[in-house]
């Protein structure tokens, strides 16, 4: 039985609470210019971090507030 709701917030907290130096590590793809797609390494604390600064912009300066949608389309890259 769930105490609490499942969302990923609570995912992304629990990672970095209980895995924080555990790598994360994703294939960077190929930019213009370059050859050979490099690997791209940070944890699962740097992402929590990387994400409450996302979720503060998108509350603050964009104006979005709780119960909001927001869709994102991008590739499946550390980026995204």
């Amino acid at each position: 039985m769930m105490h609490s709701p499942l969302l990923i917030s609570s995912l992304l907290t629990h990672a970095a609470k209980h895995h924080p130096d555990t790598p994360i590590v994703s294939r960077r793809h190929e930019e213009a210019g370059q050859k050979g797609a490099k690997l791209h390494r940070y944890t699962y604390l740097d992402m929590h971090a990387r994400s409450k600064r996302l979720a503060n912009v998108l509350e603050g300066k964009l104006g979005v507030k709780r119960g909001d949608r927001v869709a994102t389309l991008a590739l499946n890259t550390y980026r995204y």
